[in-house]
């Protein structure tokens, strides 16, 4: 697989995830985006922003540019810290999440667009890079920890899904490409 091949399936896993945010989250309440299960569970707007902050920290550490959660005052909007990306929060900081609707679909977005730009440009030097591993702290080339962005944002999207159909049945994938 060619580098140029690499960087384009790796923006067609997130570009895929990405429609699927969308489909999934239109047309919610507030009251659904926040709806946890149980006490120990994510709500779908916890979901959406921790997969993006996620795919923002790693792509912009690859890439070596400022994430734009602390670059374009998003963690100031949010009223977070720059550090926070959701990995290791508590319980209570998941029930406690909440910004307004604009605030966090306009990171969704942001975040997605810039990722996704961010990706194109990855030259086969950054790819094979050695970066540091999060959360464990040990070391990975920047092609694997992309992949498990991908794989974190396709169990994500997995589980937004569920949670949708757990709050309004199967009919919201009618529209479904």
């Amino acid at each position: 697989m060619s580098d140029m091949a690499l960087n384009q399936f790796i923006i067609a896993l997130l570009e895929s995830a990405y429609r699927s945010i969308k489909q999934a989250t239109d047309d919610l309440t507030d009251e659904q985006l926040y709806y946890q299960p149980t006490a120990e569970s994510n709500s779908i707007a916890w979901l959406v922003w921790h997969l993006s902050r996620w795919r923002d920290f790693i792509s912009a550490t690859i890439s070596g540019e400022p994430q734009i959660w602390i670059s374009e005052g998003w963690a100031q909007r949010y009223g977070m810290s720059g550090e926070r990306t959701g990995m290791g929060d508590t319980p209570a900081q998941v029930t406690a999440f909440r910004v307004e609707r604009a605030v966090l679909f306009g990171y969704v977005d942001a975040a997605h667009h810039r990722t996704v730009e961010r990706v194109a440009a990855l030259t086969p030097t950054q790819l094979g890079q050695t970066i540091v591993s999060y959360p464990t702290g040990g070391q990975r080339p920047a092609w694997r920890a992309l992949a498990g962005m991908c794989g974190d944002s396709a169990q994500h999207t997995g589980q937004i899904a569920y949670l949708r159909g757990m709050l309004s049945g199967y009919g919201w994938r009618r529209a479904a490409s």
